[in-house]
């Protein structure tokens, strides 16, 4: 069987084929993916996976001899490949028949909106290149999110610079073109590229904002792309990585912060332009709230202790296990009262404090959070069985250990009254 050195790559010639009819060159079970067949075909309109962009999905719809009439049954192209002597691949999830011809049609609005983010990416990066002298040397489109490395810092005023500069070039509409320019004359043409390319090298370029080599197809006009929005940047590889998103994936990003931002101004009842501000007051409030509760359940830990200081004056039995329950305490809190606690007993002193804020149809916690402590017991190993009659879970070391309790409040209490473990036991 003869396959052809090279698939047609409809998609360079023209990126907005949404259909196209071939010829099947092969079509045989995937070695690599189980389950799939890999079809070749003579010219595709699917872009293969390569350059930071997934690979275009879709549909071949096999024909029979009259090339009129469809057999039922089209199958989908899950993922496109091509190898290094340029044979393109589709793996799909099921078998067309060899020299048949088919139709395939691709997912088009997901291939157009990666051609809208692809061509703003290129508009970012060139900018960037031309205002501030920085290299592109990571590039990613994945399903929801564009991401650049840049091999420099950018501040965010001059993100905001690239931003207004970028999308001008979208309202400039300007032509964007693709090809393959005369080998004779590339090393005099000034072009970004991550590679050292010298054959078989595709220009993209927009002219007046980027000249950059690029395998993937893009949109005929920069007015396409609709808006450029940068939402994020961060510190990676000793320079920023930019985030950026274009078209839909722009306006649905600023439609969900519009509503959350309406959501804040509703329940500040502060103007939109004052919810940062009015956000940071809230902050500061909920701190000084939040230290004031530390202070009072330190206080709460405190009464109970003074509480076991005046039963112990009383002249109460030390001998067995000791359990207190405060209904709502912090960690720190609970972890001092555990601390202050164990030297009132000659067991297990166990602290309880409700676990999760819902209760249980018995109007009680459905879960407790425990500190046990203990002065001479080894609590790593007893831990794991009361977890185990207690539905707990959790551990730490033998002076001190912590976790939940699933059980109710008095199985709790009446397990730790009927239990006692001796140093040696």
């Amino acid at each position: 069987m003869s396959i052809p050195m090279k698939t047609e790559k409809l998609y360079d010639t023209d990126a907005s084929c949404k259909a196209f009819t071939a010829t099947v060159i092969s079509c045989e079970p995937s070695e690599e993916r189980k389950g799939l067949y890999a079809v070749v075909l003579n010219k595709t309109a699917f872009f293969p996976e390569g350059g930071g962009q997934y690979a275009d999905t879709g549909t071949l719809q096999e024909f029979k001899k009259d090339c009129e009439t469809p057999l039922s049954g089209a199958v989908r192209v899950r993922d496109v490949q091509v190898s290094d002597d340029g044979i393109i691949t589709h793996f799909c999830d099921g078998a067309v028949t060899p020299w048949a011809q088919v139709t395939g049609l691709l997912d088009w609005e997901q291939r157009f909106e990666r051609m809208q983010n692809h061509t703003g990416e290129h508009i970012v990066s060139g900018t960037v290149h031309r205002l501030y002298g920085l290299d592109n040397i990571g590039f990613h489109l994945g399903d929801r999110d564009v991401t650049c490395d840049f091999n420099g810092e950018l501040t965010d005023e001059q993100l905001r610079e690239v931003e207004r500069v970028a999308n001008r070039a979208v309202w400039d509409n300007v032509e964007v073109l693709c090809e393959y320019p005369d080998p004779a004359t590339l090393p005099d043409l000034d072009y970004r590229s991550k590679l050292e390319l010298t054959e078989d090298v595709r220009l993209v370029t927009i002219p007046g904002y980027d000249v950059c080599a690029c395998c993937a197809p893009h949109v005929a006009r920069t007015g396409e792309i609709g808006l450029i929005k940068i939402v994020n940047s961060e510190k990676a590889h000793g320079g920023t990585r930019v985030h950026l998103l274009c078209g839909p994936w722009a306006l649905d990003d600023y439609q969900v912060k519009q509503a959350n931002i309406m959501r804040i101004v509703d329940l500040t009842s502060t103007p939109q332009e004052e919810t940062a501000e009015a956000v940071e007051a809230l902050q500061a409030q909920n701190g000084h709230l939040t230290h004031e509760l530390s202070v009072a359940q330190v206080q709460q830990a405190d009464i109970a202790l003074s509480f076991l200081k005046e039963r112990e004056a009383a002249g109460a039995d030390p001998s067995g296990n000791l359990v207190v329950f405060l209904p709502s305490l912090e960690t720190d809190a609970l972890r001092a009262l555990a601390n202050g606690g164990r030297d009132f007993c000659d067991g297990v002193f166990v602290v309880l404090t409700a676990g999760e804020k819902d209760l249980g149809e018995d109007g009680q916690p459905k879960s407790y959070r425990y500190i046990a402590t203990s002065k001479d017991l080894p609590l790593s190993r007893l831990a794991k069985e009361f977890n185990a009659e207690l539905n707990g879970r959790g551990g730490g070391r033998d002076e001190m250990v912590q976790g939940s309790f699933g059980a109710p409040i008095g199985d709790i209490v009446s397990y730790f009254r009927n239990h006692y473990w001796s140093v040696e036991g």
